[in-house]
């Protein structure tokens, strides 16, 4: 089946992403710079909260799956790992190497992230 990459559904994803971004980057914020956590684990943490959230959102308002909850999750959770570890090894080399500024890092993560976590949820989790 071939389908389009940008259509309703991405449209109804990227929605759901803004929600999520902006959530995801105040956490990260106020755990960085008000709690005093590191990058790393700032980052981390705002996904583990996000991606309970997203995981619904995405399941009804996106996709509008009604498969196996366990298997879809057992997937989201494997694209959420491939995602999460490509935008931290982006992150992670960016601060390492003192590039651009850790804050603006962090956002440049979460579109790496943002983009690949589209493409398998679209064409592996709820295909």
């Amino acid at each position: 089946m071939n389908l389009p990459l940008i259509d309703k559904t991405f449209l109804r994803f990227v929605a759901v992403g803004v929600v999520n971004t902006i959530i995801g980057y105040a956490v990260i914020l106020i755990f960085f710079h008000l709690v005093g956590l590191s990058y790393s684990l700032s980052y981390f943490l705002s996904y583990v909260i996000g991606i309970i959230i997203s995981f619904f959102l995405n399941r009804q308002f996106v996709f509008f799956s009604n498969k196996n909850k366990l298997k879809e999750f057992t997937l989201f959770l494997l694209s959420f790992g491939i995602s999460y570890g490509a935008s931290y090894a982006g992150l992670h080399f960016i601060v390492e190497h003192h590039l651009i500024a850790t804050d603006i890092a962090f956002f440049a993560g979460m579109v790496i992230y943002s983009t690949l976590f589209y493409l398998l949820n679209r064409y592996f989790t709820f295909a």
